[in-house]
């Protein structure tokens, strides 16, 4: 369906209406996600993309309802707007769509917060209808072909409020987010930036640091415990400089953290300190077992029943 035929047939439909903002693995993965509910429950979805060839994957895999070349032609025929650009154009991309589309609801994917809510909230009409996410899932892998309609199945999904939001906005992306399968919780973006400083965007840099580290001569021995430690540092290079870029100081003091503890390390192996070294060891395992998956991984989603509730949008 073209983009003007899902216009006419959406005015006089009573189906919620979602756009999904690139088309990449988060994107087309929201996208898979809302496609798995049935009936009347089912949201439509619309997409945008950069390239042709992606707006052409999406509606070949039936992964969406309709796509456009443009993003404010697909958000203002939605509801509820999903921004699923790299983390330095998502506030960008907000501003734009609340300015031309004043009724919808958005929200985002960018796994960093603080730089967004600072500059949607420096714009009014924005900060009212903007309510930031991060859900905790991805891949090593970019791209549409990529997408997963399983990704944020139990997944942790941060909300973080600026306190701007017009009265129901956060609680509608909540239970839009809890529909995508995910498990949402909120947070300050301050205190989301943060932890996942330390959880993600450290280990991230680590991970390349680790990879830099075996010469070419040394490939052919590298072994699972190598390519386990080594296979976020796969990920795309610009968008983890654009994800640096935005939490720079929370970044910068979990690596100068991990800094003082690698020396802590290499003092312990230089000291032949093997006491110290199987108690260092046995901290690192326990904090590691402690992070386990839960216990229903593959449950399958809820469908999605109102996106977003009425009070948010008046009748058209």
């Amino acid at each position: 369906m073209n983009i003007s035929d899902f216009a006419n047939e959406s005015s006089s439909s009573p189906i919620r209406t979602v756009a999904v903002i690139g088309l990449g693995l988060l994107g087309g993965s929201v996208a898979k996600s809302l496609r798995r509910s049935v009936g009347e429950a089912s949201p439509r979805v619309i997409g945008w993309g950069r390239r042709p060839e992606t707006r052409e994957f999406a509606i070949n895999h039936d992964l969406v309802d309709a796509v456009s070349d443009d993003f404010v032609e697909a958000s203002r025929l939605a509801d509820l707007v999903v921004i699923a650009t790299p983390v330095d154009r998502i506030a960008q991309y907000a501003i734009e769509v609340a300015k031309e589309c004043p009724n919808v609801l958005i929200t985002d994917v960018g796994s960093t917060k603080r730089g967004i809510v600072d500059a949607v909230a420096a714009a009014p009409r924005a900060a009212t209808r903007f309510v930031a996410a991060h859900p905790i899932a991805g891949s090593e892998k970019t791209g549409i072909e990529f997408a997963r309609d399983d990704l944020f199945d139990q997944k942790s999904i941060v909300i973080t409020p600026s306190g701007h939001e017009v009265a129901g906005a956060v609680d509608a992306v909540d239970q839009f987010w809890r529909s995508t399968g995910g498990r949402t919780r909120r947070l300050s973006p301050q205190q989301h930036d943060e932890m996942m400083a330390v959880t993600s965007h450290a280990p991230h840099l680590i991970s390349a640091m680790v990879a830099r580290q075996v010469p070419d001569e040394a490939i052919a021995l590298v072994g699972r415990g190598w390519l386990d430690t080594t296979r976020i540092a796969a990920g795309d290079e610009g968008l983890w400089t654009s994800i640096v870029t935005e939490n720079r100081a929370a970044i910068l003091a979990a690596m100068q953290a991990a800094a003082q503890d690698l020396s802590r390390l290499v003092e312990i192996i230089e000291t032949a300190d093997d006491e110290a070294l199987t108690e260092y060891l046995r901290a690192a395992r326990q904090q590691r077992e402690s992070a386990r998956p839960p216990r229903n991984p593959s449950a399958p989603a809820k469908a999605v029943k109102t996106v977003p509730p009425p009070n948010i949008h008046p009748p058209r």
